[in-house]
């Protein structure tokens, strides 16, 4: 058998796939061919490195757990960088169904990671959470900033669709904010239910009205109160003694004693009597 007809069987050789007849004669010219055995070498050799690189590059699939949140199920999913999907309702696979369509990747059950689940468990429950910890991975620029602008809104209060495209710096894309905020594959961490329409009340919610609602209460906001303000035409509340406004939900806003309280239907307004917006809960972006 000649050198080069050799080289051209060496992998299949490897493999077991020569019949016995051509891989006796292979072997017994590797024995006797140096050259070629050390090619045979470093062919093993490269071969096992490829193995070893591919074992370590390997991403592991993603995994999820069921959480009950009063009786309902939710359904929490996370990629090696963070929270990728929370669902709420529905049954398991539904859930892997809509995982699958929406990042094409392979799920298996198992307990999220520590600091995941505590994450998912209180925002569940209302209770304060660090910095969300999400994948953004394949969000655009816009989309990052907003859901970036969403888990700011302090727990416990509420912002307008208008005031997140403002401070995203996109004033006239309030419509594009509902759609990032509709489409927010993590609810409830980054918290889309925080957000309502500057018209006023609650407004509407991928799962509901009734369970944006119950989310805001659970959290402290004043959701009665805001549907009163609603029907009044009341968007901002005032201080008499330090002349500042803010939304209703502003924690600054909640301390002022009925005497002082002031109502304004708008930012304008409340600047034509000389108050000046919050800088807690910025009213008013700066351009």
């Amino acid at each position: 058998m000649r050198c080069r007809t050799v080289l051209t069987r060496i992998d299949a050789f490897r493999t077991a796939e020569l019949p016995a007849v051509e891989s006796g004669e292979l072997r017994e010219h590797l024995e006797a061919c140096p050259s070629c055995g050390e090619s045979a070498g470093d062919i093993e050799h490269l071969s096992n490195a490829l193995r070893s690189l591919a074992a370590a590059t390997e991403i592991p699939p993603d995994r999820f757990e069921r959480f009950d949140d009063h009786g309902e199920s939710v359904w929490a999913a996370c990629s090696t960088r963070g929270l990728t999907m929370i669902y709420r309702g529905g049954s398991l696979e539904e859930f892997r169904q809509r995982y699958a369509s929406r990042f094409g990747r392979e799920l298996r059950q198992a307990a999220l990671p520590d600091a995941l689940r505590r994450q998912v468990a209180n925002a569940l429950d209302g209770a304060k959470i660090d910095a969300p910890l999400v994948d953004l991975g394949d969000r655009t620029s816009f989309e990052r900033r907003v859901l970036e602008i969403l888990s700011e809104i302090p727990r416990g209060e509420v912002r307008t669709y208008s005031w997140v495209a403002e401070r995203a710096g996109h004033p006239r894309a309030t419509r594009a904010v509902g759609t990032v905020c509709a489409r927010n594959v993590v609810p409830f961490v980054v918290p889309c239910h925080r957000v309502v329409p500057a018209s006023g009340g609650v407004g509407d919610y991928a799962f509901g009205a009734p369970a944006k609602r119950e989310m805001l209460r659970r959290e402290g906001v004043p959701v009665d109160e805001l549907d009163r303000l609603a029907r009044e035409g009341i968007r901002f509340i005032g201080s008499k003694t330090t002349h500042i406004f803010c939304f209703p939900t502003c924690r600054h806003a909640r301390q002022i004693r009925d005497a002082n309280r002031v109502a304004f239907h708008t930012a304008a307004e409340a600047a034509e009597e000389g108050f000046r917006p919050c800088k807690r809960c910025k009213p008013v972006i700066a351009a």
